[in-house]
């Protein structure tokens, strides 16, 4: 491996490990890595043809450039993700010390061409989609760059951000960085070389992010509120709660989705009451509120800022129940926090 593509692998461990820094202390000063260990075998198979996510990218999947590679699936056996490389990537495996002595694992496969480099890792339990932006610019920091456009992505279930870094002479990186789960680990997708070949970067830039498959890194929980019979996906094991009671919640650890099932009903008057009542739980102010309805029962959803957190709460009668789904975000991620509560509410089961 070059000196220049182990500078960006290098980079991209600085920075993952930078953040993590910065987040536990409260700083903004890049940590050093202890020295990285390498690597099991590639596992790889035919590529097939996801379709594409939206992006910042054009979803370029064929220029003669890109079409020069035999192009693989490559998978990480941990987390079941996978995304396409061209055939001969390299494993990569290291353990990013954090600054409170836990130990981050990072995985991944990188590809490295005379001009340029490209691949993926995914680290586990390292950020949540407060901590990308601060990720970015540690990113480019780590490589004498600077982070230009930027824009908010989900792809394949996870959020994140698509963007681009200059750095070195006149080089240009393409990278999206995702947040799979609840656990916070990331997978983090990279393209790297001279910025003259921007065409050649975005096609393969494209044909690797569109190739990713995270399904299995995101899957959801189904949880049963028992008295009522009332079913909802979760991005994750609900917090052990007293559930005999006759309000129930059911919240993910962060928490950035869950629902909460009261026995009785409401009338108009009382939505707008029950929306009034979630703010201050959350030190939060009802900012405006709208008709909605789920699988035709009329309701009630509202929009609650915390300071800089979004949370979106729905408010429906069913029968003898009232269900509430909230879902939370940081409110510059306003498009992921109602695409979540969608496909919360997408997900509901009733008895």
């Amino acid at each position: 491996m070059s000196r220049s593509s182990r500078r960006w692998l290098l980079g991209i461990l600085i920075a993952l490990s930078s953040m993590t820094a910065a987040a536990c202390a409260g700083g903004d000063e890049p940590t050093e890595p202890a020295a990285q260990t390498a690597t099991p075998t590639p596992t790889s198979a035919l590529l097939g043809g996801p379709k594409p996510p939206a992006g910042l990218r054009p979803a370029t999947t064929a220029s003669p450039q890109a079409a020069r590679y035999e192009w693989a699936e490559f998978v990480d056996e941990p987390t079941g993700t996978s995304a396409a490389l061209p055939e001969g990537a390299e494993p990569i495996e290291n353990a990013i010390p954090g600054p409170d002595g836990t130990i981050f694992q990072s995985r991944g496969y990188v590809f490295e061409h005379a001009e340029g480099v490209l691949g993926f890792e995914v680290i586990e339990e390292v950020a949540t989609l407060d901590d990308l932006r601060k990720l970015a610019e540690f990113l480019a920091g780590s490589v004498d760059g600077n982070v230009g456009a930027v824009e908010e992505v989900e792809a394949g279930g996870a959020a994140g951000i698509d963007g681009e870094i200059r750095y070195g002479d006149d080089h240009l990186m393409l990278f999206r960085i995702l947040v799979l789960n609840e656990n916070r680990d990331v997978w983090n997708g990279f393209v790297g070389g001279p910025a003259t070949d921007r065409e050649r970067l975005e096609s393969e830039f494209a044909r690797l992010t569109i190739s990713a498959d995270l399904e299995q890194a995101t899957d959801w929980v189904q949880v049963i509120d028992e008295p009522s019979g009332i079913v909802v996906d979760l991005p994750a094991e609900p917090e052990p709660r007293d559930w005999s009671g006759s309000v129930r919640e059911y919240y993910t650890p962060t928490p950035s989705a869950g629902f909460e099932v009261a026995d009785g009903w409401l009338d108009e008057a009382g939505l707008d009451a029950a929306l009034a009542a979630m703010a201050p739980r959350v030190d939060g102010t009802v900012q405006d509120s709208w008709s909605a309805e789920l699988f035709g029962y009329p309701g009630l959803e509202g929009e609650i800022r915390a300071g800089d957190a979004l949370y979106l709460v729905r408010v429906v009668p069913v029968e003898d129940h009232v269900l509430t789904l909230v879902v939370a975000a940081h409110h510059s991620y306003r498009s992921f926090a109602e695409e979540r509560l969608e496909q919360v509410a997408a997900s509901v089961v009733l008895p």
